[in-house]
């Protein structure tokens, strides 16, 4: 059965103690007042979500006063949840929104054309974790309860954290595709012995948005860390990213952070044109097409 359909879901505010997050639905013969609807919040634009909002009907803002927006680098992520009240497996949700500005028709080009770029010609198929930047603190490696807490950082090599300080560390992996440029190595003497150390930069469309912190992981088990995070903008609109990357090394927490892939023996990183020629002789049904084509010594 049909169900509403969100749409000019904004995210406002001049505020740093609450966000507005407003939207319409589409027209439609439907009674809003035959769902449920809910507003969902999360730091990645692919989740996890937890409810911020709803049960509610016919309804069309909502304020998040539940909000830190004094970290620089944090951005929250809004979506909508409609639940038809006869029937709750009938579920639809929007897209996901944040406070951003919004594209113009030349940045929407842009980041499309930078997209098709690394997926069909320059890029190679990578996942990133975002880091977490609030939430519940690690029990397990800070000093946190008791007379005399001092919340600080107790042990490395947590599992609970993966040494971020927040319960799980780091939100669920995004697919993407990151064009990475050649990584010098170097080695720094230490007072305990010398380390390997390995840093690039790397270019990706506007999507996701990094940040100082996430990881980056490659198909062949090379993680990185972001550094910094540069993009270029129209009218505030980020069309592509260009971060540095700092390899962590292996045997770190970070190369405990599960990946779950159907096949890897089907995993192809790399896109599958730069390894096919499309002339081929192979290719051409036409047999007396392909003999003409070999007499000019092709």
């Amino acid at each position: 059965m049909p169900n509403v359909v969100f749409e000019k879901l904004v995210v406002r505010s001049f505020s740093l103690d609450w966000l507005e997050v407003s939207w319409q639905i589409s027209s439609t013969t439907l009674d809003p007042f035959d769902f449920n609807w809910y507003i969902e919040r999360s730091e990645s634009p692919m989740g996890p979500w937890d409810p911020m909002g709803g049960p509610f009907s016919d309804r069309y803002r909502f304020v998040d006063n539940r909000v830190n927006l004094l970290h620089r680098w944090r951005d929250l992520y809004y979506r909508l949840r409609s639940e038809r009240k006869a029937d709750t497996s009938d579920v639809v949700y929007s897209s996901a929104v944040s406070l951003h500005a919004e594209p113009d028709l030349i940045a929407c080009e842009i980041q499309m054309q930078e997209r098709t770029l690394l997926r069909e010609y320059t890029g190679r198929r990578c996942w990133v974790f975002p880091a977490r930047t609030f939430g519940q603190h690690c029990p397990a490696c800070f000093d946190g309860s008791g007379k005399g807490a001092t919340m600080r950082k107790m042990r490395s090599g947590c599992l609970t954290c993966y040494d971020t300080g927040w319960v799980r560390g780091f939100l669920d992996p995004i697919e993407l595709w990151i064009q990475f440029d050649p990584s010098p190595k170097s080695v720094q003497n230490m007072g305990t012995g010398t380390t390997q150390q390995s840093n690039t930069t790397a270019r990706l469309g506007n999507f996701p948005r990094l940040k100082p912190d996430d990881i980056i992981v490659e198909a062949e088990n090379r993680r990185w860390r972001v550094v910094q995070a540069n993009a270029t903008e129209r009218l505030r609109s980020v069309v592509k990213q260009e971060p540095q990357l700092h390899e962590i090394v292996k045997g770190d927490i970070e190369f405990q952070l599960p990946i779950d892939v159907e096949s890897l023996r089907d995993l192809n990183p790399s896109p599958e044109r730069n390894f096919s020629n499309p002339q081929n002789l192979e290719s051409f049904e036409d047999e007396a097409f392909a003999n003409w084509i070999k007499s000019y010594g092709y």
